[in-house]
This record gives C-alpha cells, structure tokens and sequence, in this order.
C-alpha cells in the first residue's frame, strides 16, 4: 500500500531538493472528501466520541475543526484508514521520522490514563506520550521518533480521544 508520503522534489532548473510539501497541499489525494468523511464519522461513533460542537465556545470550536481537518486530510492521503472496528491505523509518511510501522490508536481505558501517574508533575508532554503509547500499545518512544505532520496527526488523534 502506498504510504501518501508528502515526498520532496526536485528543481528543474537548481537541482536542489525543496522543501516539503505542506500535508494536503498539492500531494494526490487519494480518497475523496466525502468518504474521508464518512470515515472520520465512522471512528467518533466508534470510538464513542462526543462532537457537539453546539456546546463549544468559539475557542474550542476553532481548535476542534483544525484537529478534525488534520484527521481528514491524513485519511484523504490514504496514511490513515479506520479499521473494521473502527479504530484509526496511522501509518507515519514522513522519511525522516524513525517509526514507520502502522500505529493503531485503541480507545482509552482507565490504564491509558494512570500512565501518567508515574511521570513527573510538570512534564506534559511525557504524561501525553504515556498516555498515548498506552492507547497505541508501543512504546512512548515511537511517537517522540516521529516527525511533523506524522506527530501532528497522531497528536490529533489523541486529542480526539481524549474529548
């Protein structure tokens, strides 16, 4: 399976390699807008997820549609599918990132949430990684390994997960 990986190019006339592309950007989409929907829509009702963006404040809602557009985009790539239980495979694209093996993001139990309690009290971003390698069953090392976009997804997913 293709891994959408935004790939770095070429110049023609420099032959420098440029920059990344930005996720979504220009790179082949290869699912459409509509089932990538209905994909992220299968995950929340999996998952259980409660998305009533009625009840957020203005603050929220921005921070909510940027996570959820992140998601989409990603699945739009094809480097993150849902199972058949409805759970987010993501597979990290980027080349420089040190985990390329599928992660999958099960939902979290109250284990999830006691990983923190062995980490420091002003490390947050070693309680989130606790807690994420608990939901993903691997070590908290892989997503401190993973690199822009493969880190941004897989942080939005947590905070979907943690709603």
């Amino acid at each position: 399976m293709s891994r959408g990986t935004p790939y770095p190019y070429s110049s023609a006339h420099t032959g420098r390699v440029a920059p990344y592309l930005k996720w979504g950007s220009t790179m082949e989409q290869k699912i459409d807008a509509e089932t990538a929907a209905v994909e992220f829509d299968r995950f929340t009702d999996a998952m259980d997820l409660d998305l009533d963006t009625t009840e957020m404040d203005a603050e929220d809602l921005t921070a909510f549609n940027k996570q959820k557009n992140r998601v989409i985009r990603a699945i739009q790539g094809g480097s993150l599918v849902i199972n058949e239980n409805g759970e987010a495979v993501y597979t990290p694209s980027r080349p420089d990132s040190k985990h390329t093996d599928a992660i999958t993001f099960h939902e979290r139990t109250g284990a999830s949430l006691m990983a923190m309690d062995g980490k420091k009290k002003n490390h947050d971003v070693a309680k989130t990684y606790a807690v994420m390698a608990d939901m993903c069953k691997v070590h908290q090392s892989v997503f401190a390994g993973l690199v822009g976009t493969d880190v941004k997804v897989c942080e939005a997913l947590f905070s979907l997960l943690m709603d």
